[in-house]
């Protein structure tokens, strides 16, 4: 059943995407909150794009402008205290800052969704399952009362709930952590949106659940085809999901590439302390990890020059003075470091991975 057409609405995912254009167009995006101790920059200077059946993973530590990036496209960022100071983001062509609240209303959960990172804050604890699936339904598609149900019920079982029928009746406190996190895919993915957004979707369960989450991510794209972007603070969860992968530090891009690009060959001290921050498989050789030292820095006052260098066991002065700018080490695969175009630097201290191609040891 079609959506009611209200406000003269034209479906954007219908709409082809324009010559030229991608599905999604982030370009040089700032998002600054401005607070009594100043201002925050948590998004300075985002650019990338994303087509249809694509999957693009964001990493880095907490702080580091993730959420806020998708928060924003999304426009869920209370404004004020937060203020775009600069970019665009375009889906199918049209700006999405530009449009007004009631349009957003209409992008939100159809074109695009998504998967929030607490499942157990982000669903209401008075309304049933049933009641929380079916509201996008009813409101995107025009759906019944019966037919969301009737809706709800195929989502549960597409994600792998069993007895669906019942649950379906049931509250989020009468589900474990892993099914109210299918729970909540199956209601991000309610609409058939173009764009899937999951923010740090296996966060807080345990390794088989974690895999179980992303086989069912990877499996609902291929029978959807939508694009994907995948949030998370480990670069072993992107590991064999992503196409892209976009490397954040304090609020910026430090390093982006395509998987392969980042895994076998980055170029960036930071992307190389999150690859030794990956465990490992289990081999007869205990090997301890290498954690990245320091903290992450404020970002009221975030350095003057690059933001890593405080961490970065290579800065120099000139790392302390001046920002880098993007250097490409491949087509399509760039890293903000001064040393990235010295001869030998890259060769010399890229960590061995603990991945090689065709998965051998």
């Amino acid at each position: 059943m079609a959506r009611k057409k209200n406000d003269n609405w034209v479906e954007l995912k219908d709409q082809p995407v324009p010559e030229g254009s991608h599905l999604l167009e982030v370009d040089d995006l700032k998002m600054y909150f401005h607070t009594q101790d100043g201002v925050v920059k948590a998004v300075d200077g985002v650019s990338y794009t994303l087509d249809r059946g694509e999957t693009l993973g964001v990493v880095g530590e907490s702080g580091s402008g993730k959420s806020v990036t998708s928060l924003t496209i999304m426009g869920l960022i209370d404004m004020p205290p937060g203020k775009i100071e600069g970019g665009d983001v375009r889906y199918r062509g049209k700006s999405l800052l530009k449009m007004s609240e009631r349009e957003m209303e209409h992008v939100r959960g159809n074109d695009i969704a998504m998967i929030f990172q607490d499942p157990m804050t982000s669903l209401n604890p008075v309304y049933t399952i049933g009641r929380q699936l079916g509201e996008g339904l009813r409101l995107h598609r025009g759906y019944t009362k019966e037919q969301a149900l009737k809706r709800s019920v195929e989502l549960l079982n597409m994600v792998g709930i069993p007895n669906a029928e019942q649950r379906v009746k049931d509250y989020p406190h009468e589900f474990s952590g892993g099914m109210r996190q299918r729970v909540m895919i199956a209601m991000a993915l309610a609409c058939d949106p173009d764009i899937l957004i999951a923010d740090e979707p296996t966060t807080a369960l345990d390794v088989t659940i974690q895999a179980q989450i992303i086989e069912l991510m990877k499996k609902m794209q291929e029978q959807n085809g939508n694009a994907i972007i995948m949030i998370t603070h480990d670069l072993g969860v992107v590991a064999d999901v992503a196409d892209k992968i976009m490397v954040m530090y304090a609020g910026s891009p430090v390093e982006f590439g395509t998987a392969d690009e980042i895994f076998y060959g980055s170029a960036h001290p930071y992307t190389w302390g999150l690859i030794r921050s990956i465990p490992k498989q289990v081999k007869d050789k205990k090997e301890t990890l290498t954690p990245i030292k320091g903290n992450p820095p404020s970002l009221v006052n975030a350095p003057k020059g690059c933001p890593f260098s405080p961490r970065c066991p290579y800065a120099k002065d000139i790392c302390r003075q001046k920002r880098p700018e993007a250097t490409y080490v491949g087509e399509g695969h760039y890293t903000k470091c001064h040393f990235a175009s010295e001869p030998g630097f890259i060769e010399k201290n890229a960590p061995a991975t603990s991945r090689t191609k065709g998965g051998e040891e």
